[in-house]
């Protein structure tokens, strides 16, 4: 029998925290040498970590390089690479080189057990390097792993570690319960020995090392033309083997099924390629070089991502089209809705409503406009959804009746220069019983610190936290014709009822409230808080205790609101008595309760502190037919719950919920799909025509 070419160097068990052999690589991994480590946990990050670490312990300097080769992308913040930390305990203060399923390759500190995480640079590579010379450590990234690029230095002023450290290589899932797969090759300056998962995993990590194992590369894809590409790879090392067969897979994003291309054999380490002919144009497509080698060993590279061009010369006007039928379009307020959207850019279609499908097409990092072809409830897991790259486009009025909800899941708008549209998100309590801080969420939400973002026509209801709300230290953000409705009251929030419509976060500049409808909710229609400043225009509160709240610092222009069936004593628009730095404009508000529109506590104004340029309010007497024709993902064909809850503001209905099942719990909706026919150009108006379809009010 021919003798087994591959070396196992150690395979550590999961959640091992046994010593293993030490010296196996002598500081070096061999050429053709394979760690690949599995691990779970929430995220390395905040002031507690949870991971899976393969390690050793070191004292003095150390120098550690290593070349990722690919990880998992289950979560945008999942996460791999060198680590040094002064103790195994989950809040440790440490020191990581990052490499995220994107490629971005940055630095992440805790400067102090218990601290927070603190993170420093991004950019693409996959070498990365950790370096300790007495106080100091050094971060660096590398495209080959010989010239290096520093990401950051850090001295005894921002982390001090004991000479006594433990040194290896850290993944994280980003997501308790599931595990990611890390690949690495070219390890140097460190041997681990053993392994352990750090924190509450929910499942266990591992460890497998392995020499003698072909290795092959997925290089750029090129000549990209609108239904061809030239795919690349190169087969670094036979493990041994005579000769290997490569060849690549490659799929639309968010398909399932890889296509293969015809073989080339090579019988000695080099670059292959293969031109890739049925491809359609404006779509993303992930490849992977494969190679199978003549003794029955498989190897791929990491999957690269690339997009077709449109070969349109089409001159349309970019206002081509039909205006939205609201008062109010997505670009009245001080964003502008997605800007980068032109006739090139990638379109990635929906064609089952699953959770997997929605997360491949907003995980990618890269513009792209998401189109449905298909209807339904799409069931999030209970878990967020998050958009974490920029210039994402969620078209759901590209869906067929009855259009889609999202449930058991929030949806985090977590970049910038996005636009969601014409979609019904449903948190609900998912069936949990006890009260938990993992579960008090908003139903939507822009994150901290993004900009230009748009949220237009939603459906928002359920929440445990707010329904929608803006993030802290946010710019431009515009939330126009939603219906932001039945927030659990007494749910699952640990701080007890919680029943709240949208708060507006600390510093947040540039928010335009336009056209909402906001129902059945106790609190914040919407909450300013501190240092914000925002518009709040033709909108209907119904069915409150406190309406718009100003904190301190803030500036708003309050034009054309109703407020209606005010369920307290306070004033409509108010501040704490402590405070005398609310500031607020207010003309053509009206109210059918017995309470004053504004307290004495606020510093009304004769002009308006900011308004968007061409924002033309409506007079307040058309706010409320105006907005019960107009809000919501599809005003044209809304589904059950929305109607009941318009119908019960027509009715004049008081009542809060504390959870969905006492008002018909989570949708089922039909799934029905229709092909879409994106034209070569003419992207917005397509899109208009398409808004305009389930727009225009039918009752």
């Amino acid at each position: 029998m021919r003798p087994d070419r591959r070396t196992f160097l150690r395979v550590l068990g999961a959640g091992s925290i046994g010593a293993a052999t030490t010296g196996l690589f002598g500081g070096s991994a061999a050429a053709a040498t394979v760690i690949s480590m599995q691990g779970g946990g929430d995220d390395i990050w905040g002031t507690a970590d949870a991971f899976h670490y393969y390690y050793t312990e070191l004292s003095g300097d150390f120098d550690v390089a290593v070349q990722n080769t690919g990880i998992d992308n289950i979560e945008s913040w999942t996460k791999t690479g060198p680590m040094v930390r002064e103790s195994l305990d989950p809040d440790s203060k440490n020191v990581m080189v990052r490499r995220r399923p994107n490629g971005e390759a940055s630095m992440q500190y805790r400067p102090e057990d218990g601290a927070e995480t603190n993170s420093v640079g991004g950019t693409l590579a996959d070498w990365l390097r950790l370096k300790r010379s007495g106080d100091t450590i050094e971060t660096y990234h590398s495209a080959d792993g010989e010239t290096w690029t520093s990401i950051n230095t850090l001295d005894a002023a921002d982390i001090s570690l004991d000479d006594s450290v433990y040194v290896g290589l850290a993944v994280t899932s980003h997501l308790s319960g599931t595990l990611a797969t890390a690949t690495f090759q070219n390890l140097s300056g460190v041997d681990p020995d053993r392994n352990r998962d750090i924190g509450d995993v929910e499942v266990a990590g591992s460890v497998e090392s392995t020499a003698g194992v072909p290795l092959v590369s997925t290089d750029d894809v090129t000549d990209a033309g609108p239904g061809s590409a030239t795919l690349t790879g190169e087969l670094g090392d036979l493990g041994g083997a005579d000769s290997a067969d490569c060849y690549f897979e490659y799929r639309e994003v968010p398909t399932e099924s890889w296509k293969t291309t015809d073989p080339t054999e090579l019988t000695s380490p080099g670059a292959f390629s293969v031109d890739a002919d049925d491809l359609t144009r404006r779509r993303y497509y992930e490849v992977r070089a494969v190679a199978d080698t003549a003794d029955g060993d498989t190897a791929r590279g990491a999957v690269s991502t690339f997009s077709t061009p449109n070969p349109s010369n089409s001159k349309v006007p970019a206002h081509a089209g039909p205006d939205s039928a609201s008062h109010f379009g997505p670009s009245d307020g001080f964003a502008e809705a997605a800007p980068w959207l032109d006739d090139d850019t990638p379109i990635i279609v929906i064609t089952e409503p699953t959770r997997r499908q929605l997360e491949k097409a907003v995980t990618i990092d890269g513009e792209r406009l998401v189109v449905f072809e298909t209807s339904g409830t799409i069931d999030l897991g209970v878990r967020d959804l998050p958009i974490p790259y920029d210039k994402c486009y969620i078209a759901g009025q590209t869906a067929p009746s009855p259009g889609v909800t999202f449930v058991k899941g929030r949806v985090n708008i977590g970049a910038s220069d996005c636009v969601l549209q014409h979609v019904r998100v449903r948190l609900g309590d998912a069936g949990i019983e006890e009260p938990t801080e993992d579960w008090a969420l908003d139903t939507v939400n822009t994150a901290d610190e993004t900009e230009n973002n748009v949220i237009d026509h939603v459906s928002a209801s359920w929440s445990v936290d707010e329904c929608l709300s803006v993030g802290y230290e946010t710019a431009e953000t515009t939330v126009s014709n939603c219906l932001v409705a039945e927030a659990l009251d007494d749910s699952v929030h640990p701080k007890g009822e919680h029943g709240y419509g949208s708060l507006i976060g600390n510093d947040a500049k540039n928010v335009a409230m336009l056209g909402n409808v906001w129902a059945f909710n106790t609190d914040r229609h919407p909450r300013l808080k501190e240092g914000t400043e925002s518009v709040v225009v033709n909108n209907v509160m119904y069915d409150f205790e406190d309406g718009t709240w100003l904190d301190p610092d803030t500036e708003a222009s309050i034009v054309g609101n109703a407020y209606l069936r005010p369920n307290s004593d306070k004033a409509n628009v108010f501040t704490e008595d402590d405070v005398d730095t609310a500031v607020a404009y207010l003309e053509d508000n009206v109210t059918d309760g017995d309470v004053a529109m504004v307290d004495e506590n606020v510093t009304v104004v004769d002009e308006r502190p900011l308004w968007p340029d061409g924002l033309s309010a409506m007079p307040s007497d058309r706010t409320l037919e105006h907005n019960l024709a107009n809000v919501g993902a599809r005003p044209a064909d809304r589904t059950a719950t929305d109607e009941r809850i318009l119908e019960n503001v027509e009715s004049g209905a008081s009542y809060l919920v504390d959870s969905q099942e006492q008002v018909g719990g989570y949708p089922d909706l039909p799934v029905n799909s229709h092909d879409l026919n994106v034209p070569n150009g003419g992207t917005r108006p397509w899109l208009r025509s398409w808004s305009r379809r389930v727009e225009t009010p039918q009752r």
